[in-house]
């Protein structure tokens, strides 16, 4: 068996997959009546004419679930989004949005969809539009920039897919993309559009694909069998990084993610973090929620640290670990760091029935692993 090919064969279908593009959105349109709850909205700006006044607003129809008009791009047949001319009054002007969630938004951003307009002798438009105004779902004030003019037909097409990039942008922030069904005169011209797989997909860190093709140099060019090895788990955990959410970064340097959310901690000087403690983490008592230390809980971080000295005399190194020497066949000479160097989370249940996390620090693991819990701030069954 040649284990090259089989790492290569990986590393080149890791290198094509969703790996270089997370979706921070996918949507398949199977259930409409599920879209609101997702947080996708239906704005029907559409007008009609009463004795020649243009001042009656929508139609019959607004955005409805997919027909047996014609079938889906993919999936159930039904499973798509559609619209028609009588999203206004006969003779007015549809002007109909589709506007997805709120997700994150980058330079390079992808955003992906089938389209088919049926035209028929009468002329059916889609725009695609982008806010950078974060969850405003506000058509008329300008928060909305149109991002490829309109998709036109008049004689009927069959689905399209089309790839849209974002650009222009002087920062990454968050808003909301918007499909914009719009016809003239309903008296000349519409018939019915269909939207189908949405799917919105940031950009990768370079540094995830660069991982990726340092592994398959590495795996190419190896003929150890251990460092093949070593360059699988390398590749493994690089798939891994790649594979979730990619976080922005604004300009004040503070990254953000699709599912999660960072705070600013106070700045701690060097020596302010107490050796051997590991990851130290704070929760907020009335939200419930991780934060950075207060400007107190820093102080008491700094009064906590244990001197350099204390520490070389209790045989400890700086990080926590005893002094254990580690050699290897090979030649290698290195530290082995005993469980005291480690932090890792426990979770338990309080009287209430609820779970409560808490990082233990490292001085602490030898205690837990051997004991239990024993933190006096956390109450219940250990789970």
């Amino acid at each position: 068996m040649n284990l090259n090919k089989y790492l290569i064969g990986l590393v080149a279908t890791v290198a094509t997959s969703s790996a270089f593009a997370s979706p921070l959105l996918n949507e398949g349109f199977n259930d409409i009546n599920t879209l609101a709850s997702s947080g996708w909205v239906m704005t029907n700006n559409s007008t009609g004419t009463v004795n020649g006044s243009a001042d009656i607003a929508g139609g019959l129809t607004n955005w409805f679930q997919g027909t047996d008009k014609f079938n889906a791009a993919a999936g159930p047949a039904t499973s798509y989004i559609s619209a028609n001319y009588l999203n206004a009054t006969y003779g007015g002007a549809v002007s109909n949005w589709l506007i997805t969630p709120e997700v994150a938004l980058s330079n390079g951003e992808k955003l992906n969809f089938s389209l088919r307009l049926l035209g028929e002798g009468g002329s059916d438009n889609v725009e695609v539009y982008y806010s950078a105004h974060g969850a405003s779902t506000n058509v008329g004030s300008g928060d909305f920039v149109l991002l490829h003019p309109a998709f036109t037909s008049n004689s009927g097409s069959a689905w399209t897919n089309y790839s849209l990039t974002l650009s222009g942008l002087s920062s990454a922030t968050t808003g909301r993309y918007a499909f914009r069904y719009v016809v003239d005169n309903t008296a000349f011209n519409g018939d019915t559009i269909g939207i189908d797989q949405v799917k919105i997909s940031a950009v990768p860190e370079p540094t995830s694909a660069l991982m990726l093709l340092l592994g398959l140099g590495v795996v190419a060019f190896s003929r150890k069998k251990q460092l093949r090895l070593l360059a699988l788990a390398g590749l493994s955990a690089s798939t891994l990084v790649a594979q979730a959410a990619e976080p922005q970064t604004g300009a004040n340097g503070l990254m953000s993610f699709p599912n999660s959310r960072v705070v600013v901690a106070p700045e701690l000087s060097v020596n302010a973090a107490p050796a051997g403690a590991g990851m130290v983490a704070y929760k907020d008592a009335a939200s419930g929620q991780l934060v950075g230390p207060s400007a107190e809980q820093a102080a008491e971080l700094a009064a906590a640290a244990v001197p350099a000295t204390s520490a070389k005399a209790s045989g400890r190194l700086a990080l926590g670990g005893r002094i254990a020497p580690l050699t290897t066949k090979q030649g290698g000479v290195g530290r082995k760091l005993d469980d005291s160097s480690a932090s890792f989370a426990v979770i338990h249940k309080d009287a209430d029935g609820k779970l409560v996390e808490s990082c233990v620090p490292g001085e602490e693991v030898a205690h837990h692993l051997a004991h239990g819990p024993s933190l006096p701030a956390v109450k219940g069954e250990q789970q």
